[in-house]
């Protein structure tokens, strides 16, 4: 089995700290499994061993756990799939979990990239919130990768401070699990970007990042991987993670990302990869899109960015 199964895991069956915010410790606990173990060295060999939990592991707990670390800090009022699961907002993003898990084309995508041409559109965001609806979900589970190393913002809308993650990972022989963080949230295992480094580009275009979402992809057909990158237009590293994904998810944010951008981005990642567009910042459809609103068939609003 693959390690990034012992790694989830191991993420899942430690109890949750009383000074997490995102939920009660009795939601995520599953059982013990064997340490990972063989490190990557270079080889075509996937990178982890098997520690997804089922969904029975998940409803019986475990016994054993590892360091991940507490969440300590307020989760962000935009996630708002967490804070307001009823709201309009959640609801649009309901809809987009939808479209990934049952696709009207019966394609399989799991290995999910989130993006946007320019920052400041709100792709970590819609990241986020995205895969909390997923994991919110009755069956499938979700793990969220915070490849933007170069600009990381996930730990800070899940609440927890900045830590070791990502591109440690990918630099050192060490297992997953020691970088997971397990959320104290059904079905949820964060991976956070880790520290910056000189040379982002070079990780996310490496052999060992490529293993990672091959394996994702491959030994478990309920889970999700959710991929926040960094803007198509900004950093060189998302076009080859756009190629290692089974589909694109697109963010724009009405009034402030030009069209012309956003249709050079879509041009780069290549428009086979798109699953569509999602439209932040907007009460209603904008006609002023109607190009991608025939094109690319799957929204989502929110109204707090």
């Amino acid at each position: 089995m693959g390690k990034i199964a012992d790694a989830l895991n191991k993420a899942r069956r430690e109890p949750a700290r009383k000074k997490d915010r995102l939920g009660p410790s009795s939601e995520i606990e599953s059982r013990e499994q064997e340490q990972a173990g063989t490190q990557y060295e270079g080889s075509p060999e996937p990178a982890y061993k098997d520690a997804i939990a089922s969904k029975a592991d998940v409803q019986t707990g475990g016994k054993a756990g590892f360091a991940s670390k507490a969440l300590q800090g307020p989760v962000d009022p935009k996630l708002v799939v967490f804070h307001e699961p009823g709201s309009p907002a959640a609801e649009h993003f309901k809809v987009l979990r939808s479209q990934i898990l049952y696709p009207k084309d019966g394609k399989d995508r799991r290995v999910i990239l989130v993006t946007s041409a320019m920052e400041l559109a709100g792709k970590t965001m819609v990241a986020c919130n995205l895969a909390v609806s997923i994991a919110q979900s009755v069956d499938p589970y979700a793990l969220l990768i915070d490849a933007d190393i170069r600009k990381s913002s996930v730990h800070r809308v899940l609440g927890f401070e900045p830590s070791e993650g990502l591109s440690e990972y990918l630099q050192r022989n060490e297992p997953l699990s020691k970088y997971l963080i397990r959320t104290p949230m059904m079905k949820l295992t964060v991976l956070p970007a880790g520290h910056s480094v000189r040379n982002p580009a070079e990780l996310l275009t490496s052999a060992k990042m490529r293993h990672l979402l091959e394996e994702a992809r491959e030994r478990y057909p309920d889970h999700f991987i959710i991929v926040d990158s960094p803007p198509v237009n900004l950093a060189a590293e998302t076009l080859s993670l756009s190629q290692n994904v089974d589909a694109v998810v697109f963010v724009v944010r009405y009034g402030y990302s030009k069209q012309d951008l956003i249709e050079e981005a879509i041009a780069k990642v290549g428009e086979d990869k798109m699953l569509g567009i999602v439209f932040n910042c907007f009460e209603s459809p904008p006609g002023k899109y109607s190009y991608y609103k025939k094109k690319y068939p799957y929204y989502s609003s929110n109204k707090q960015g």
